[in-house]
């Protein structure tokens, strides 16, 4: 079973069971792991092996803290501009019903991709995500750069930190787009767009490009700044090597990649569902001028996207 809802369309429902594909193309839903190396697609006559789903690793305060001294460290030397560190937080409660966790999500979030679905080799996920990676409008592409977290409820503006960091991103995303010929890039000015209990700041950029580049440019794009770090590779293998958990389908890809309807989000505020216990998946962003304990409520403030609900 899965049930969607992009921004501004109706609430879709189906039932099969997702597919392991080789690469994204011209399919209806779709999710990738975060480096892009298992990717499935939905498909309503699937008949899968189930498969058990196991408990994640969570990391303690303690630990985190002690890891993100380590990454603020490795940072000052020059390692890399910017790691993106995750981690998993466990919901105290059990939920009672995802479906009407779903329906909450999809009153209180009508900017994100909603989604909810229960599935035999992934297991059971929910999500709101308020990151496009690359979406089709009718005079053409278009992206954003969605970098730099503070809470709502602050009455501060952002800080020199959180603008260096979603300056990274813009950048890394304008450069990727410059090499498409006759692009005819447009950039919006920076924003803040609020997410619920976070706000970030925003760019957004539109272009035009003929089809065959899109699937190029999806590998080049993700993982962008925003939820790997730069440069890409550096910090991709820098998380394989500190990162104590799987991401899964965390900071992956997911959406409808049509061709000519294509709306592909990056799967952020997610979580899964086993036993009945939400593990949510959060990360944030390190610079030189990161504080670890910043960075700890940085991602306490994330989680609550979905443990509000609860």
């Amino acid at each position: 079973m899965l049930k969607y809802r992009f921004p501004g369309q109706e609430l879709i429902q189906l039932e099969g069971d997702f597919v392991q594909i080789e690469e994204l193309g011209d399919q209806s839903f779709i999710v990738s792991s975060f480096d892009q190396t298992l990717n499935y697609m939905w498909s309503k006559t699937a008949i899968c092996k189930p498969k058990q789903s196991e408990i994640p690793f969570c990391i303690e305060q303690p630990a985190y803290l002690s890891q993100a001294e380590q990454i603020i460290a490795d940072l000052s030397r020059g390692i890399a501009d910017k790691i993106v560190y995750s981690r998993i937080k466990k919901s105290n409660a059990k939920i009672k019903d995802p479906q009407r966790l779903f329906e909450q999500l999809l009153d209180k979030y009508p900017n994100a991709l909603v989604y909810y679905f229960e599935n035999t080799i992934l297991g059971s996920w929910i999500g709101a995500s308020p990151e496009i990676l690359i979406e089709r409008y009718q005079e053409g592409f278009r992206t954003m750069s969605l970098a730099g977290t503070k809470l709502s409820a602050e009455n501060r503006d952002f800080s020199f930190k959180e603008y260096n960091e979603h300056e990274m991103v813009s950048e890394f995303i304008e450069g990727q787009l410059r090499q498409i010929p006759n692009a005819n890039i447009k950039i919006s000015e920076v924003q803040h767009y609020n997410t619920g209990p976070v706000t970030h700041l925003l760019q957004e950029f539109t272009w035009q490009m003929p089809n065959y580049v899109l699937p190029l440019l999806i590998k080049h794009l993700h993982p962008t700044p925003a939820v790997a770090g730069l440069p890409k590779k550096v910090a991709q293998n820098y998380i394989l090597a500190i990162e104590s958990h799987q991401r899964e389908l965390y900071s992956g890809i997911i959406g409808t990649s049509i061709l000519g309807r294509e709306r592909l989000f990056v799967n952020l505020r997610c979580a899964q569902i086993i036993d009945g216990y939400l593990y949510c998946y959060v990360g944030g962003g390190f610079t030189p001028d990161s504080k670890a304990q910043d960075e700890w409520l940085e991602t306490e403030n994330k989680s609550q996207t979905l443990l509000d609900l609860l």
